[in-house]
C-alpha cells in the first residue's frame, strides 16, 4: 500500500508496462559463451590434426570411430541455450538418434536395425534445422498476464505468456509455438517416409535461406525496438549462426573420403551443426519477437 494525497491506494497487481527489449540474460551467460568459444578453437584443430597425431593407420580409424559418437555431445551447448523445452526437445532427440544411427554403423549391435536408426537421424535433424529457422518469425500478440493471475494458476505461470528469461526449461503454448509444433511435424513425418538425403538437403538449404530473410527483416523492420547495441549482437551471432552452418554443410560433403578421413569430416559436421544452433539461441535473444 502506498499513499497518494489524502487517499491510500493498494499496490497495482499487474506486471510493469514498460517495452521489454530483450529477455533477461541468465547470470552465467558470458561463462557459457567463453567455454563454447574456447572449446570450439581446441577440439576442430584437435580433429583436423588427428592424422598427424597418430601414425598408425588403426589408431587412426579407432580414434575417428570413437569421435564420431562422442562429438554428438556438442549438443550440450545448444541444449541448454535453447529457449523453450519445444527446441530442446529436438535436440535431445537428435543428438540420442545420431549417437544409436552411427554406434550401429560402426558395426555395434542395439536392438533396432540400423536403417532404423538412420531415419531417425535424419528426420529429428531436418525437425531441428526446419524448427531454428522458422524460429525468427514474428509472433502472434501473447497476452501478459498479471502476477496475481500467475500466482494462482501454475498453467499461467509455466505454460503460457511470454518467457522471462532466456533459455527457459518451459513450454509456453503460444501460437507461434503450435504453428512451429505442427509444420515441424509434419515435415518429420515426410522426412520419416521418404528417407532420401538429397530431399533432406534440399529441406535444410530451403529452411536456412528462409532464416537468412527472416534476419534480414528482423533488422530493417520499421518498429524493432532493439537497440544499437542489442542489434550488433545479434547482428555478430547470426553471422556465426550462418558461418558455422556453411561449414557444418561444407564438411558433412566431404564425407565422401576415405576412412578413417571421412569420419572425422563427419564428426565435424556435427560440431559445427549444433555450434550453428547454439549461436542461432544466442541470436534470437537479442530480438524484439516475443510481442
Amino acid at each position: 500500500m502506498f499513499k497518494t494525497s489524502n487517499y491510500i491506494v493498494p499496490e497495482l497487481d499487474i506486471l510493469p508496462m514498460t517495452k521489454s527489449i530483450v529477455l533477461s540474460e541468465d547470470d552465467d551467460q558470458g561463462e557459457m559463451d567463453i567455454i563454447f568459444g574456447i572449446g570450439l578453437l581446441i577440439y576442430v584443430p584437435y580433429l583436423l590434426c588427428n592424422v598427424y597425431i597418430y601414425e598408425d593407420y588403426t589408431d587412426q580409424l579407432n580414434v575417428a570411430m570413437f569421435h564420431l559418437i562422442m562429438s554428438n555431445l556438442w549438443a550440450f551447448f545448444p541444449i541448454m541455450q535453447a529457449q523453450g523445452l519445444w527446441l530442446k526437445f529436438l535436440l535431445i532427440m537428435t543428438c540420442y538418434f545420431s549417437i544409436t544411427w552411427h554406434w550401429t554403423n560402426i558395426g555395434m549391435e542395439l536392438p533396432h536395425v540400423t536403417d532404423y536408426y538412420r531415419k531417425m537421424d535424419a528426420t529429428f535433424s531436418v525437425m531441428t534445422i526446419v524448427s531454428y529457422c522458422i524460429s525468427w518469425m514474428p509472433r502472434f500478440n501473447t497476452r501478459r498476464h498479471t502476477i496475481g493471475e500467475e500466482k494462482r494458476s501454475c498453467c499461467l505461470k509455466y505454460c503460457r505468456g511470454k518467457p522471462k528469461r532466456t533459455s527457459e526449461w518451459r513450454c509456453r503454448w503460444t501460437t507461434h509455438l503450435v504453428i512451429n509444433v505442427a509444420f515441424c511435424t509434419i515435415i518429420g513425418m515426410i522426412s520419416y517416409l521418404y528417407c532420401d538425403s538429397y530431399r533432406h538437403m534440399g529441406i535444410c538449404v530451403i529452411s536456412i535461406v528462409v532464416a537468412v530473410l527472416l534476419a534480414f527483416y528482423q533488422l530493417i523492420r520499421g518498429d524493432m525496438a532493439v537497440g544499437k547495441k542489442y542489434r550488433k549482437r545479434f547482428i555478430g551471432w547470426a553471422f556465426f549462426a550462418i558461418s558455422y552452418g556453411g561449414l557444418a554443410f561444407y564438411f558433412k560433403s566431404m564425407a565422401y573420403r576415405s576412412l578413417p578421413d571421412a569420419l572425422i569430416k563427419h564428426s565435424l559436421w556435427h560440431t559445427f551443426v549444433f555450434s550453428c544452433a547454439y549461436s542461432f539461441s544466442r541470436a534470437s535473444e537479442y530480438l524484439d519477437i516475443f510481442y
